[in-house]
């Protein structure tokens, strides 16, 4: 019996939660970021294209298995499905499963992985593509990640084929705009790529999302990060910039830099303080800012820079503000995860907030109040 199974790899953006995984190359171009151990002692290749349909063959084959076994209301009869459930192996059902909870999210967002999947060249993988929308009329963006270094070697000919062919939206991990930063965590970029590679992907069509990582060039470089990401970006315009809070991991070539010496880490406020500099930094009025990921202190400073610029400046300046016990209060509330910004903490109960405002107080140095912080990070990363 032909095994239905379907490659999946182990990360996508938090935005692409409800999308359909199709895997297009495995693991990242570059490998060796010293921050990043994602894909550490794995080799990269290029899925063939063959592979890749014979995969989307998979995906669709699952499809039409659901809809065979929904009833006239749109509704799944799970009594039909389980004969064909008994009969899948291990990987199979977690291929189903995917494509089940897919469509019942809407079935409509694709994201190809891994970490760099234009790596297939455009031709091909704009045959995938095709090939892809071919089998799925239904689906409304598709979505992949692409390092800027191979962005920057592609023509906005290139790009725009892509785009023709059913890519939507890139996103690109430039991390910083600092050369200095760049440099020292061997990210195999330099600040003029990122530009070439922005300026090519916006030509070409391709909505493009790029990452900023608050904290990532240490204390030494905590003004420079923000100031040069703010320079990229006002030089891109990009659709979109998703804010991603540093976080060292300990099995991380960062790690050893600390150990060394050579890399001192910034504090949960300094981070903070480069997310506020960069959005003041930023004029481009149709960029807007993400923030949706658990490490950023402030979950809701999310706007367009043209119309919400000041509403975000405040959320960010609400908190740098506040008296150092009330500001530690409100870390832990959202390190724990109980707010995402400072008006939804003034919403929770008086005993609550005395409670943590007491734990808050019992840390007798800010070196381990920091600890505690970042072991609460670490455990989302």
């Amino acid at each position: 019996m032909e095994d239905r199974s379907f490659d999946i790899g182990p990360i996508r953006p938090p935005s692409e939660a409800n999308s359909l995984l199709l895997q297009v190359t495995s693991g990242c171009t570059w490998n060796k970021c010293k921050f990043c151990t994602v894909y550490r002692g794995q080799q990269f290749h290029i899925i063939k294209p063959d592979q890749i349909k014979h995969n989307i063959d998979n995906m669709a084959y699952f499809r039409d298995l659901i809809y065979s076994c929904a009833g006239s209301d749109g509704f799944v009869d799970r009594e039909k499905l389980i004969p064909h459930l008994e009969l899948m192996n291990g990987d199979e059902l977690q291929c189903f499963y995917m494509i089940y909870n897919w469509l019942g999210h809407g079935g409509r967002n694709v994201f190809l992985q891994d970490g760099n999947s234009i790596a297939l060249t455009p031709e091909k993988l704009a045959d995938v593509l095709s090939y892809l929308r071919e089998k799925f009329p239904s689906i409304e963006r598709i979505t992949t990640y692409g390092r800027a270094g191979t962005l920057a070697r592609y023509t906005v000919d290139q790009l725009r084929l892509l785009r023709e062919s059913g890519l939507d939206r890139i996103h690109t991990g430039f991390e910083s705009g600092s050369d200095n930063v760049l440099k020292m965590i061997n990210k195999g970029l330099t600040q003029a790529q990122q530009i070439e590679a922005g300026r090519k992907t916006m030509e070409a069509g391709i909505e493009l999302s790029v990452y900023f990582m608050p904290g990532i060039g240490g204390k030494k470089y905590s003004a420079e990060n923000a100031e040069q990401m703010a320079y990229v970006v006002n030089q891109i315009n990009p659709d979109f910039v998703r804010i991603r809070t540093f976080v060292l991991k300990l099995e991380s070539e960062m790690y050893d830099m600390l150990l060394k010496g050579e890399w001192e880490e910034c504090s949960d406020i300094e981070k903070l303080r480069e997310i506020r500099d960069l959005v003041a930094g930023i004029t481009g009025p149709d960029v807007t800012i993400v923030s949706d990921h658990i490490t950023n202190l402030i979950g809701s400073i999310t706007g367009r820079i043209g119309t919400d610029k000041d509403f975000m400046l405040e959320l960010a300046d609400q908190v740098l503000n506040l008296p150092k016990l009330e500001q530690r209060t409100y870390q832990l509330a959202r390190r724990h995860g109980v707010v995402e910004n400072y008006a939804q903490f003034l919403e929770l109960p008086e005993n609550r907030r005395a409670q943590m405002e007491k734990r808050a107080g019992e840390y007798e140095s800010d070196e381990l109040f920091e600890n505690h912080l970042n072991e609460i990070l670490r455990m989302y990363v």
